[in-house]
């Protein structure tokens, strides 16, 4: 079986092609002005930084008061005491006017301390 002179040229051609849009595309995309896709960031709010914190709290309080348990155990019971945290401090992740600092400062001394 051959292959005729103008399948070669229709390959060759459609080759070509693509090369220039590739070429086209990577050089607008170095041109392009903003961010690049390995800059993207994400950045908590005040009350996402102190659940945040809640969670590491919960965490070091059952490491504290449960150094043997297994890992699924300790996960649950992370889990647990982190929930009651958070129902117990419900008020002072809303306040605003708290910092995360303090409210990490503050929790700490009292659960840690």
């Amino acid at each position: 079986m051959g292959i005729s002179e103008f399948t070669v040229h229709n390959v060759l051609r459609t080759y070509a092609r693509q090369e220039r849009l590739g070429k086209i595309q990577q050089l607008r995309a170095k041109e392009a002005p903003g961010p690049s896709r390995t800059a993207d960031r994400v950045s908590l709010s005040p009350a996402g930084h102190k659940v945040r914190v809640l969670g590491q709290l919960a965490a070091q309080v059952v490491d504290r008061h449960f150094p043997d348990l297994a890992p699924d155990a300790r996960l649950a019971k992370v889990r647990t005491t982190r929930d009651e945290l958070l129902s117990r401090h419900r008020d002072e992740l809303a306040d605003e006017r708290l910092t995360p600092e303090a409210f990490e400062a503050r929790l700490s001394a009292l659960y840690l301390g």
